[in-house]
C-alpha cells in the first residue's frame, strides 16, 4: 500500500498541535518516508501548499524529495475525474454550492480521488477530513473515496498501518 497525503496532512499539524519548529520527529519522519518512497502527493496538492510563502512551503522544499509530487495528469485520472463530476454533478442530496465547491478544479480533493481511484488497491489517501455521509452541505473528502473504493485514513493511522512512530 502507497500513501497520498493530502495538503489538510500538513497544514493542520504545522498550524496547531505539531509546528515544524516544536514537533522536529513527526516532521523528520514525513521527510524520511517520502525519500523512501512510501508517501507520496499530487501536484494539485503542491500548488495548494505552494500559495503561501511560509514555514511550511520552506520547510517542504528544503526537505522533500523531487519526486514526491507525482502528476495527476495522465489518461486515466482524467478519465475517473470525468467518472466523479458526472456522479457529484448528478448527486441530489448534495446541495449545488456543495457540488460546486467540490469540483473546483484548482483544490486537490478532487484530483486525490481520480489519482487514487485509477488503482484503488495500492493507493490510500491520508486527510485529516472526517467524514460526513449526512451532510448535504458539502462533499468530503473521506465521503467521495468512499464512493469510489478507495481508503481515506487520517495520519495517526497511516503511521500505525505503516508500523512507525515518531
Amino acid at each position: 500500500m502507497r500513501y497520498i497525503i493530502d495538503s489538510n496532512s500538513f497544514i493542520t499539524p504545522h498550524r496547531g498541535y505539531s509546528p515544524i519548529d516544536v514537533a522536529r520527529s513527526l516532521w523528520s519522519k514525513i521527510s524520511s518516508l517520502a525519500s523512501e518512497h512510501k508517501i507520496y502527493s499530487l501536484d494539485k496538492v503542491k500548488e495548494e501548499l505552494y500559495l503561501h510563502d511560509d514555514e511550511l512551503k520552506e520547510w517542504m522544499k528544503a526537505n522533500m524529495p523531487s519526486d514526491y509530487f507525482l502528476s495527476s495528469d495522465h489518461a486515466e485520472v482524467i478519465t475517473k475525474l470525468q467518472e466523479i463530476i458526472a456522479w457529484a454533478d448528478s448527486h441530489t442530496f448534495y446541495t449545488p454550492k456543495a457540488k460546486q465547491k467540490f469540483l473546483r478544479m484548482d483544490k486537490a480533493d478532487i484530483y486525490l480521488v481520480a489519482f487514487a481511484a485509477v488503482a484503488p488497491e495500492e493507493w490510500a489517501i491520508v486527510s485529516m477530513e472526517r467524514p460526513a455521509p449526512r451532510n448535504a452541505g458539502e462533499i468530503k473528502l473521506p465521503d467521495a473515496c468512499a464512493k469510489f473504493g478507495v481508503r481515506c485514513l487520517m495520519l495517526q493511522d497511516m503511521f500505525r498501518e505503516m508500523g512507525e512512530s515518531y
